[in-house]
C-alpha cells in the first residue's frame, strides 16, 4: 500500500462509493476503496432495498383488502415472520452486486478498516499507510435521536428504534409512533399501516422555509389510504 499512489481513494462502500469506484476503475484508474463495516451501505441494508420490499408486501395487503369492490373477498392475515423473510430475500438478491467480489472483479482494490487522513495525499488504514492523488469521501450518515424531553428516559432500547434498527424487529408492533415525515418516515409509516400496525406519523417542523414542494407531503397523503393516525406540522420543543 505504500508503493505507487492510488489515483483515487474512495472512503465508504455505500452506493456513492461503489458507483464512484467502479466508474473510475472502468475508466482505467487505480482505485482503492476503504470500508470499515460491510459494503452496500444504507441502500442495501436499511434503506432502499428493504423499504421497497416492505412496501411491496404492504401494497399486496392493501390490494387484497380493497378486492371486495371487484367481488373478491379476502381475509387478510399478516405473517410478520414471512414478511421479514421476504425482505431478507430481497437484500440477499442484491447483495452480490455490492459485494467485495463484485468490486474486485470491476478492478477495485478493497481494504477493510478505519481510515485516518494524515496529509493532503496520505492516510492510514488501521496502521497501514496509503498514498493517493484524489480522495472521495462517501461515508454516508446515521439516524439521530431528536432532543425531545423525556424521550430517552421514557423508552428502552427495545422500544426506541431508528430507521436502522427497525429492520431488527422480528414481529411488527401493535402501535408505532414515527417521528419525522420525510421519505423514510412516510415509507415506514405507510407500510406499517397497510400491514396492520396502528401508527402516528409526526413531522418535526423545520425552521428553514421550504422553497419548493416537498415530495414527502405527497407520500403522506398517499399513506392515508392505510388509515393512519397522522398528526403533522408538530413543532419540536427543547
Amino acid at each position: 500500500m505504500t508503493g505507487e499512489a492510488w489515483e483515487l481513494l474512495v472512503v465508504g462502500g455505500g452506493t456513492a462509493g461503489i458507483v464512484a469506484a467502479k466508474t473510475a476503475a472502468g475508466l482505467g484508474a487505480r482505485v482503492l476503496l476503504v470500508e470499515r463495516a460491510r459494503t452496500g451501505g444504507d441502500c442495501l441494508w436499511t434503506g432502499c432495498v428493504p423499504s421497497k420490499a416492505l412496501l411491496a408486501a404492504a401494497h399486496v395487503a392493501a390490494d387484497a383488502r380493497a378486492a371486495a369492490r371487484y367481488g373478491v373477498h379476502a381475509d387478510v392475515h399478516i405473517d410478520s415472520a414471512a414478511v421479514r423473510a421476504h425482505v431478507q430475500r430481497a437484500i440477499a438478491a442484491i447483495e452480490p452486486v455490492d459485494s467485495l467480489e463484485a468490486l474486485r472483479a470491476a478492478g477495485v482494490q478493497v481494504l477493510a478498516g478505519s481510515l485516518t487522513f494524515t496529509g493532503t495525499d496520505r492516510a492510514v488504514v488501521d496502521g497501514t499507510p496509503v498514498r493517493f492523488r484524489r480522495a472521495l469521501i462517501g461515508t454516508g450518515s446515521s439516524p439521530s435521536v431528536p432532543d425531545i424531553a423525556g424521550l430517552r428516559t421514557a423508552l428502552t432500547s427495545d422500544t426506541l428504534l431508528t430507521s436502522d434498527t427497525f429492520w431488527d424487529l422480528t414481529e411488527l408492533p401493535e402501535r408505532i409512533l414515527i417521528l419525522g415525515g420525510g421519505s423514510i418516515g412516510c415509507e415506514l409509516g405507510q407500510a406499517s399501516a397497510r400491514l396492520g400496525v396502528r401508527r402516528v406519523v409526526r413531522r418535526l417542523r423545520c425552521r428553514a422555509r421550504r422553497h419548493r414542494p416537498n415530495p414527502a407531503h405527497r407520500r403522506a397523503r398517499a399513506a392515508r389510504g392505510g388509515r393512519p393516525d397522522r398528526r403533522a406540522r408538530t413543532r419540536r420543543r427543547r
